[in-house]
């Protein structure tokens, strides 16, 4: 059977495959969408969105953002509860204080990939096959040929956006992923947890035995809540931590959590997934293809928030997809340009991120700054400005800066 061709092969109908897809939707190009699953779907997440998410759909075509508005299910979340490991809480209105309000919702990932793939079918240079599992791909002298274990198919550039497990990065890349750059991530969904913030704050729970990582709390309106705990896979294997035992253990004994829990029930089972942390710069592009969202390593390794990263991603890989037609330059050294400028774009942040991550393995320095920001308004404020501003954000990880802030405060 002869391969079915398109200009380009997209694996993966998440938010980063899909972001590409759309944004090269007015390119003239055709354009395969092949995914394994089939929609409607449950993705294992944290199912907070950001504003910045937010932000990104207006980006595309109107359509998404208006059919994103019309979702019923996902409720606005305007601030934010830390907890420290001591248990004092700070909390971080995002509308308050006179600050860029950066609020997001809360929303079953099914629903927000539903808009996103929707939105595919209203162009016909779009075609997108549900449920077929990728066993092979190729790189030939024309281009790139994908097996399926019914189909074939065949482009000039394939884009690998099909998550952590990445397929295309497996066959075709290069990337690195060692434990110390992968977080565990467990969540479950629950009824009847009480105690949660009017505006649905979501909630980070920095506890001593989890350290640098948390336990989350996200309201889903009506007292369901996801809730879940992410770890780095080095310290869950050094440290042999089971998720699931170490989750429950904190919803059935913490003082915080435990009243909370008293009346409520589990729905459904915990699900457990890999995060891949933009920790360091790697390759994600080569020959003939491009690597996007977490098939890039592009969560944020402080939030482990990866939704608005692999919208940018795709974005990105478009523009560039658009370069390699006009210049018909589908080789290594052309793509490198793609790397490039998704770190142009993405690298501070994660890198300060990083720094982050790094800083809260330390309890005494989280109790220590969640104290000092209850007491005292100019450090609150600082902390609340640093969740938009990078040069502000430097102060707090950086000692010398940070004791210099303490004191003007």
């Amino acid at each position: 059977m002869n391969p079915e061709k398109f200009d380009v092969i997209i694996v993966g109908a998440g938010p980063a495959g899909c972001s590409c897809a759309l944004m090269l939707a007015d390119s003239g190009l055709n354009i395969a969408i092949i995914d394994k699953g089939t929609t409607p779907r449950e993705k294992i997440c944290g199912d907070a969105l950001s504003n910045d998410v937010i932000n990104q759909l207006a980006l595309f075509p109107p359509q998404v953002k208006n059919a994103f508005d019309k979702i019923t299910e996902k409720i606005p979340s305007s601030g934010i509860r830390f907890y420290s490991p001591k248990g004092d809480c700070l909390e971080i209105s995002f509308e308050s204080l006179g600050k860029k309000d950066i609020s997001g919702f809360v929303c079953k990932r099914r629903y927000f990939d539903e808009v996103l793939i929707s939105s595919l079918k209203e162009y016909t240079n779009i075609k997108l096959f549900e449920g077929n599992e990728i066993t092979d791909i190729k790189i030939e002298s024309e281009g790139v040929l994908v097996l399926t274990a019914t189909d074939s198919f065949h482009s000039k550039l394939i884009v690998g956006a099909d998550g952590a497990n990445s397929l295309v990065a497996n066959k075709l890349g290069n990337i690195d992923k060692d434990k110390s750059s992968v977080c565990l991530g467990l969540r479950g969904y629950f009824e009847n947890v009480k105690g949660f913030h009017k505006k649905n704050f979501i909630e980070l729970h920095f506890y001593k035995e989890v350290l640098p990582a948390y336990i989350w709390l996200f309201p889903m309106g009506n007292n369901f809540a996801n809730v879940g705990i992410g770890m780095l896979a080095s310290d869950v294997s050094k440290r042999k931590i089971n998720l699931k035992s170490q989750l429950e253990k904190f919803i059935n004994v913490h003082p915080n959590l435990s009243p909370r829990f008293m009346a409520a029930e589990q729905t459904g089972k915990f699900e457990a997934w890999t995060i891949p942390l933009g920790t360091k710069k790697r390759n994600i592009s080569g020959e003939r293809f491009l690597l996007a969202g977490d098939a890039a390593s592009l969560v944020d390794p402080f939030s482990g928030e990866g939704v608005g990263n692999a919208l940018r991603s795709g974005r990105v890989a478009a523009e560039h997809i658009k370069a390699c037609f006009q210049f018909n330059r589908f080789d290594k050294a052309f793509n490198a340009s793609y790397d490039k400028e998704i770190y142009n774009k993405m690298w501070n942040e994660l890198k300060m991120n990083h720094a982050i991550q790094k800083l809260f393995k330390h309890a005494k320095f989280i109790n220590f700054a969640i104290e000092k920001a209850n007491s005292n308004e100019y450090f609150r404020n600082l902390i609340a400005d640093a969740m938009t501003n990078q040069d502000i954000k430097k102060k707090l990880i950086k000692p010398y800066l940070f004791y210099k802030t303490i004191i003007r405060g």
